[in-house]
């Protein structure tokens, strides 16, 4: 009786994530700012280059002939490193984390091409970690703040084939004023990578 419980079981868990599966995408995509650079001071430099990566899992909710509607779940990373350069180096590490479900509107205009729209609300998630060199000693100091957070932004999707497509994307993560460092409350996010369709 029990083996045929676990075997319903297994049978109900395998159908469900088989109908979860279908129409869905899961992109990846990279991004860069930077790098910037300048004289903040007499004799002071300051430099600074970010990064940003970006995971992607989508599945249709519904289907019409203007379009189609899409739950989705997009995970952001992004790190910007800045360090300063005068009597002692100080280097700034600041890494910003976005956890935004939400909704996808997409619209094919021609059989390859897309492009989409996307909105949803979560947290967003701040470290920052501070070194500073100075006469032969090191101190570090560092703190992580987490607040609610908007995303939204729109992208284009070209399939290369049935499975197979290249993202271009533009995304911003709206948070109270202040988080984030001097970001402020605005972190916009432009993107670019692949997209695996089944």
């Amino acid at each position: 009786m029990k083996t045929v419980a676990a075997r319903m079981i297994l049978l109900a868990f395998l159908s469900a994530g088989a109908a979860l599966a279908q129409n869905s995408d899961l992109a990846f995509l990279v991004g860069a700012n930077g790098p910037r650079s300048g004289t903040v001071a007499d004799g002071a430099v300051s430099g600074s280059f970010g990064v940003g990566f970006q995971i992607n899992y989508a599945v249709q909710l519904h289907e019409t002939s203007a379009g189609q509607l899409y739950l989705e779940l997009p995970l952001m990373i992004a790190t910007r490193l800045q360090a300063t350069v005068a009597n002692n180096v100080t280097a700034n590490t600041k890494d910003s984390i976005f956890l935004t479900p939400g909704v996808r509107w997409r619209f094919t205009p021609q059989k390859r091409v897309s492009f989409y729209a996307a909105g949803g609300v979560g947290i967003g998630s701040f470290g920052t970690s501070t070194s500073t060199v100075a006469q032969q000693t090191v101190s570090t100091t560092s703190n992580r703040t987490t607040t609610f957070a908007f995303g939204f932004g729109g992208g284009i999707d070209f399939r290369l084939t049935r499975l197979l497509s290249l993202r271009a994307e533009g995304r911003d993560f709206v948070t109270r004023a202040g988080m984030g460092g001097s970001n402020g409350h605005s972190h916009a996010f432009f993107m670019a990578g692949i997209g695996f369709h089944f």
